[in-house]
């Protein structure tokens, strides 16, 4: 009786920590940045706002590739920002449309800080069979793919070092601009 009375504890405290790491109401983190679910949600809104307003049924609307797209434009503005980037003006745009810019200009410039590499035999094989069955990823060149496996080695490196993560409630998340060739899976927090 004894043994069931701790190890009830042990689950309960272990419960209890594992509560405390999520940090309820956090969407994502980049380094000491939390950004709050209601940021993300607060995004997303927008969208539907215009999707509304473009006659769009949102009763039958699956929010999940929203949430995604917004979550990718906040950490790419979160990162940039941890990183040093030359900030881009946004000049005239509203809040979802200045975190869009802001995200692609972050993009553009990780990028162009990214060395190009040679692709290992597995990612050549995966790189052929997603040309095969994408028209986009056909006209990819060598150096392309390339640069490429250069940006997610540094995206797997900036995941690491400032400890990059994302709420589980926006599932499996990976940040690869081609993730059947180069995954860069975003750990879960």
């Amino acid at each position: 009786m004894r043994t069931l009375r701790l190890a009830g504890a042990a689950s309960v405290a272990l419960l209890a920590l594992g509560a405390c790491g999520s940090q309820q109401g956090a969407a994502l983190f980049v380094g000491d940045e939390r950004v709050p679910e209601t940021t993300i949600d607060g995004y997303v809104t927008t969208i539907a706002d215009f999707r509304a307003d473009q006659g769009e049924d949102l009763g039958i609307h699956d929010y999940s590739g929203d949430r995604e797209q917004v979550v990718v434009y906040v950490l790419y503005s979160e990162l940039g920002e941890a990183l040093d980037l030359t900030p881009v003006s946004s000049a005239g745009a509203d809040g979802l449309e200045a975190i869009a810019v802001e995200a692609e200009d972050y993009f553009q410039q990780l990028v162009e800080r990214s060395e190009p590499r040679p692709l290992t035999e597995s990612e050549t094989a995966a790189a052929i069979e997603a040309a095969a069955t994408d028209a986009n990823v056909a006209a990819y060149t060598q150096a392309d793919f390339e640069l490429l496996a250069g940006f997610t080695d540094d995206l797997a490196g900036y995941i690491e070092e400032y400890d990059i993560s994302v709420n589980p409630r926006y599932g499996d998340f990976d940040l690869s601009p081609l993730p059947s060739v180069f995954p860069v899976e975003v750990p879960q927090r």
